[in-house]
């Protein structure tokens, strides 16, 4: 019986990188590596204080919240950049211009709804028909239930 070779398993990450790399020949997916990458390479309190706009030329452009922290920044780029290299394995980001921006609202977890009673004070005019008083009554009730 003849024995068929099996390749060895690999990575999924391995096998779909020459589909992305022919997919991505403008460079497009550098800014999502990036992105990814960013807070884990500057650390937290870094990563709250900046977000990265784009990566053009393999200049990466990132906001920040306050001039000293360009300032700070700025001196520490050598260090940043030596960071994003091992991060990403490759050269995409040669360079980080650091600009002065607002920077997005992060999300925060939703509070948990407490269920109430509902409201039931507001007095309705005549209503002959009782459907539209139906209706009514239970519009101000959905509104007596809603979050504010």
């Amino acid at each position: 019986m003849k024995k068929t070779p099996f390749k060895i398993p690999e990575r999924l990450s391995v096998a779909l990188q020459p589909i992305l790399d022919r997919l991505d020949a403008e460079g497009h997916f550098g800014i999502i590596r990036l992105m990814k990458a960013w807070p884990e390479v500057v650390g937290e309190t870094i990563a709250r204080r900046t977000e990265v706009q784009s990566l053009k030329f393999h200049t990466a452009v990132v906001k920040v919240s306050g001039a000293m922290w360009i300032q700070e920044l700025n001196l520490m780029k050598a260090q940043i950049l030596e960071r994003l290299r091992q991060a990403l394995g490759d050269d995409a980001v040669r360079d980080i211009r650091f600009v002065r921006g607002t920077l997005r609202r992060r999300e925060r977890p939703r509070l948990r709804a407490i269920p109430r009673e509902t409201r039931r004070f507001v007095e309705l005019p005549e209503l002959k028909d009782p459907e539209l008083r139906r209706a009514f009554e239970s519009l101000i009730e959905a509104w007596g239930r809603a979050s504010r």
